[in-house]
């Protein structure tokens, strides 16, 4: 009974074209054997000499729904160094010493499902975090959801910010998640944290105070303003305006970043978050860059979903496709995501030829079973221009282009999942935060160092 309903969970897994497939075989192989010829007036079964049995081996079945695609069993490893961008001297220091938070604000519509599906979270982590509190399906739309992964890619700890003081954590512990709830009870204060780049913006930052963590936050809120691993310079000044919790006069927490000064030569960088939890410039523009959900001139038939639970339906094994096919003929242009740097261009078995950008520090795409490459490493391209024509080299079964978004390390769901856009505070509420921001500019500009 237990592989019975393994295999009906196998098969509601699977997308619905490949359970359409499956069923008309199924269908279809029922009628065969249900079916038996008359006998004549003789007795003898008519034809029965013409009869012969064919056995098909499922394995070679080719199923419809997987034509411009990648065959099963043929994925391609995420981690395959092959495919990754090139970290730097800030990149590794912060992959060395932060544990990568990952974040998602709830939009109208979602729920814990959909946000799990989008990020290719394990589903059987989610089922043991309702058990663990019921309450963890209650989303609203506007909070947030941060969660981090243990090396084996289980959901290590997950919190939910239900309000400004109050916020949910589950953490994964030997027997299972542990649920609690955390109510800031003290005084929310300003502390300004100043310092000067002596030798790395990274090192220096620690010696002014400010965690691991912080760091990571202003390295990819200005990740395409000031880049702190190739513009810092020494001597390069600045102060950090960090919200901490105090409870009897003590810090009880290392506190939110909420605005940096920075001074660089004739360089002057200043930033605040906005009650969105997004930094923006004194004038309340955006600090980020947008990127385009489908790298493709017009819209084709998605041949393959991103799924990176999908079974085999034959042998049962996880053959996960973190990225979406789309069925374009042999030439079709493919354009940049976004903004960035073309870190990888080149052939493999699987992939083909292949392109990889690197979209500040945050985000990377992938474009693999190209025809012909248009861009080599160290070009920078720009959000829409021609980077390749698509093709059918490497494991493929037909024409196709594979496109992947990659954030923070992870694959996700390009689809689905919120991209970054690059608006401005709304101009109804921008008059009220340009007037914010100038009186925290100007009390970070006080402590300043000299």
């Amino acid at each position: 009974m237990n592989k019975v309903k393994g295999a009906v969970a196998a098969l509601r897994e699977l997308p619905r074209q490949h359970r359409f497939a499956l069923g008309s075989i199924s269908f279809f192989l029922l009628a065969v054997f249900l079916w038996q010829p008359e006998p004549d007036s003789s007795g003898q079964v008519v034809g029965e000499p013409l009869r012969k049995t064919v056995a098909i081996p499922l394995t070679d079945l080719d199923i419809l729904s997987e034509q411009n695609s990648e065959p099963l069993g043929a994925a391609i490893d995420p981690q395959d160094p092959d495919f990754q961008a090139p970290k730097d001297e800030l990149d590794q220091q912060l992959a060395e010493n932060v544990t990568v938070a990952h974040s998602h604000q709830v939009a109208a519509g979602e729920n814990l499902s959909a946000i799990f599906q989008q990020y290719g979270l394990p589903l059987a982590d989610m089922y043991q975090l309702v058990a663990a509190d019921r309450s963890i399906q209650n989303l609203g739309v506007g909070q947030t959801l941060t969660w981090t992964l243990d090396d084996s890619g289980r959901v290590a700890e997950l919190q939910i910010k239900r309000s400004a003081k109050i916020r949910d954590e589950y953490k994964l512990g030997a027997s299972g998640y542990q649920y609690r709830q955390h109510e800031e009870t003290g005084v929310l204060k300003p502390v300004m944290l100043t310092g000067r780049v002596s030798g790395s913006f990274y090192n220096s930052a620690l010696a002014a105070g400010l965690t691991p963590s912080q760091i990571q936050t202003l390295v990819q809120a200005l990740q395409w303003r000031f880049d702190f691993g190739r513009d810092a310079r020494k001597g390069d000044r600045f102060a950090v305006a960090v919200e901490r919790e105090f409870i009897d006069g003590k810090a009880v927490s290392r506190g939110t970043v909420k605005a940096l000064h920075y001074l660089s030569g004739s360089r002057d960088v200043f930033v605040m978050r906005y009650s969105d939890g997004q930094f923006y410039d004194e004038n309340g523009q955006s600090l980020n860059r947008a990127l385009r959900r489908i790298p493709l001139d017009k819209r084709y038939r998605i041949s393959s979903s991103f799924n990176p639970h999908r079974k085999h339906p034959i042998t049962g094994r996880i053959s996960p496709h973190n990225g979406t096919d789309f069925a374009t003929p042999i030439g079709t242009p493919v354009l940049a995501a976004g903004d960035g740097v073309v870190v990888k261009a080149r052939k493999h078995p699987l992939a083909g030829n292949y392109i990889v950008i690197k979209h500040g520090r945050e985000y990377t795409t992938r474009y693999l079973h190209l025809h012909r490459l248009l861009v080599k490493v160290g070009d920078r391209v720009e959000m829409g221009q021609r980077i390749a024509l698509s093709g059918n080299t490497g494991r493929s079964t037909g024409p196709h282009l594979h496109y992947e978004l990659i954030k923070k390390n992870r694959p996700v769901n390009a689809m689905k999942v919120p991209l970054p856009q690059a608006a401005p505070i709304p101009s109804s509420q921008r008059g009220a935060f340009k007037q914010q921001a100038q009186k925290e500019k100007a009390a970070l500009a006080d402590v300043m160092p000299g």
